[in-house]
């Protein structure tokens, strides 16, 4: 059986380590890894010369936020091209309830948005209130590819918030039926708490966009990741707690898996390498996301929770806004649309600071962006692995190449970015969704509406 592709030259990343192999593909998927001979070579329709590169699995992002609206006006970007650009092969997005709709309703409305996108997606379900006939409807949705859910401790102003009896409730119903709960972790009166006092301040003693950093400090979040912790021990549930951005919070998952809870726990790419200084900057309110950026401290010890597998995927929480978007915040903190684009940086950024910098294994790099992610939500080893019968969703990382990160030269649609000036090294010099060449030094080449739903299997 001759192979459409052939990916030879390149050590490749396999679940046992980097090998120097052939990676053969046939009709999108894998077809073997493994040395081919001269006439499978000469009998395969295409050769992609991989010297001097690594060969890897497509990433998987378990956290953006492509096309969401926030209100009149304000919707962040789809920037599904630029995830295949950086690497990036397939995300978990998530739904969009409005009050009272149910968990079915939202996922096909969702699913209606995302016609178009670039890159393969799946969708955790948002729930901002709860009804008993709900659970019904969750486990249709998890027999139907997607298994998990999305509760916040926080929004208590928005209509989101998940109180502590409904998290209890929503935790017991996700366990019976094998979902996974993702938990946005802050502690909301602690943040109404300190924004009061942030706002006492008269005007000119007021620190602008450095006051979200000020009104959320680490205890917002660890001691909400410490609760969310207790009742899914309570309730047996299987939780992830997302974008998180303090050394405590990832001590937290770390010591409850060393009890043996189903717990798991993911940081950002921003987390990792920015500081909270940013936000003190004239235009520093372009920087404001939720959590806030940290300091050094905090970025040390996520980097020793990714070492340790304390955490266990790097995901972006992509969330795009203009600069026009951000720019109306019109002084106020509290009215900065939050969220930082990240999709199409996060490998060049990780490597950066992982296998070059802190000396992290290659390899445990390349688990938290592909293998990691896919088997905490079901998708491994169909993604996020380079092995017979997974989708061909493979990426050529040049491991010496060296770029200065501008906004204008990347492929989101954003107009700024907060890695501006930024000197990173490596790049995905091709990107291939299914066997199909999809990006190319950084360029989105592919088919328009080539993006597919990834059907997910129960936890």
């Amino acid at each position: 059986m001759s192979a459409d592709l052939i990916f030879c030259g390149g050590q490749v990343a396999t679940p046992k380590g980097f090998r120097r192999l052939d990676v053969s593909v046939r009709r999108g998927r894998i077809l073997k890894v493994a040395k081919s001979s001269a006439s499978e070579r000469r009998g395969a329709k295409h050769l992609v010369d991989a010297k001097d590169c690594l060969v890897l699995p497509g990433a998987v992002d378990p956290h953006v936020h492509f096309d969401l609206g926030i209100g009149p006006g304000m919707r962040s970007a789809d920037d599904s091209r630029a995830a295949l650009a950086g690497g990036v092969t397939s995300v978990i997005d998530y739904t969009g309830p409005q009050p009272g709709q149910s968990p079915r309703q939202a996922f096909a409305e969702r699913l209606k948005q995302a016609s178009g996108w670039a890159c393969d997606f799946s969708f955790h379900n948002v729930l901002i209130d709860w009804r008993d006939e709900w659970a019904k409807e969750l486990h249709e949705l998890a027999r139907a590819g997607s298994p998990s859910v999305k509760l916040f401790m926080i929004y208590k102003d928005r209509g989101w918030q998940a109180h502590d009896g409904m998290m209890h409730e929503v935790m017991t119903q996700c366990r019976r039926h094998d979902l996974v709960v993702c938990v946005h972790a802050e502690n909301d009166a602690l943040i109404d708490h300190f924004t009061a006092k942030t706002l006492a301040l008269s005007a000119d003693k007021r620190p602008g966009a450095s006051a979200l950093a000020i009104s959320r400090p680490p205890l917002v979040e660890w001691e909400a990741v410490g609760r969310a912790i207790a009742l899914a021990e309570d309730t047996g549930a299987r939780l992830h707690l997302v974008h998180l951005s303090t050394a405590r919070s990832a001590e937290l998952v770390g010591q409850a898996r060393k009890k043996g809870l189903l717990i798991s726990g993911e940081t950002c790419p921003h987390y990792l390498s920015l500081d909270q200084k940013l936000l003190s900057r004239p235009e520093g309110h372009r920087n404001a996301c939720c959590p806030p950026l940290r300091t050094a401290k905090e970025r040390q010890g996520l980097f020793k929770a990714l070492k340790e597998n304390w955490l266990q995927a790097v995901a972006t929480d992509h969330c795009n806004f203009s600069s026009e978007l951000k720019d109306s915040w019109g002084g106020d903190f509290q009215h900065i649309p939050y969220g930082l684009a990240g999709v199409e940086t996060s490998l060049s950024i990780t490597w950066t600071l992982g296998p070059e910098k802190e000396k992290m294994d290659p390899a445990r790099w390349v688990e938290m962006h592909s293998a990691g992610p896919a088997k905490l939500f079901g998708m491994y080893p169909k993604k996020g692995a380079i092995v017979a019968g997974a989708d061909a969703d493979l990426i050529v990382w040049d491991p010496q190449h060296t770029k200065t990160l501008r906004a204008a030269r990347l492929e989101t649609h954003g107009d700024h970015s907060a890695y501006e000036g930024r000197r990173v090294k490596g790049q995905a010099r091709q990107v291939y969704l299914r066997g199909s060449l999809m990006a190319e030094a950084g360029r989105y080449v592919g088919r328009a509406d080539a993006g597919q739903l990834i059907k997910r299997k129960r936890s």
